[in-house]
């Protein structure tokens, strides 16, 4: 009778769900063991025009590049708007106009998160219209990974 008492208070505080990635605190969702970090790379690509490319660099360090693209005007990372949805973006400009790539991370599951690469156009100095962007890259993180922007 006691070892029965004792295995149901084990089992009692044992239980509960997860909600924080890195910490294991709160409830709802999987606690995740790996992580890989996306950043931008940027450098010239001669008289007025820079190659973009995303890097995703996993937990023990190893790197990976994903071009993008060559792209008109001046590129440098920016704090996308709200309804991008965006983790982080880029804008390349050239008189108040040019292209904005925003990194989308889905899929908060234990199978893996993706990053979508959405291309918008940039008129007259604002953010392109959400809807109008369209997808030109994906990568997936490997399963259990969560993906955290910066390095």
């Amino acid at each position: 009778m006691l070892r029965l008492a004792i295995a149901l208070v084990a089992l009692a505080a044992c239980g509960g769900k997860v909600t924080d990635k890195s910490t294991g605190a709160g409830s709802g969702s999987a606690i995740y063991a790996k992580k890989v970090a996306v950043s931008w790379g940027i450098r010239a690509a001669g008289s007025a025009k820079q190659d973009v490319f995303l890097q995703v660099t996993d937990d023990a360090g190893a790197q990976q590049s994903y071009p993008l693209g060559t792209f008109e005007g001046t590129c440098q990372v920016i704090t996308p708007k709200p309804e991008m949805k965006a983790a982080t973006a880029v804008a390349c400009t050239s008189n108040d106009t040019g292209t904005e790539l925003d990194a989308v991370i889905e899929g908060e599951t234990i199978q893996g998160e993706t990053v979508i690469i959405m291309r918008g156009d940039i008129k007259n100095g604002g953010a392109p219209d959400p809807m109008s962007r369209v997808e030109i890259q994906r990568v997936k993180a490997p399963p259990g990974a969560a993906v955290q922007v910066g390095a």
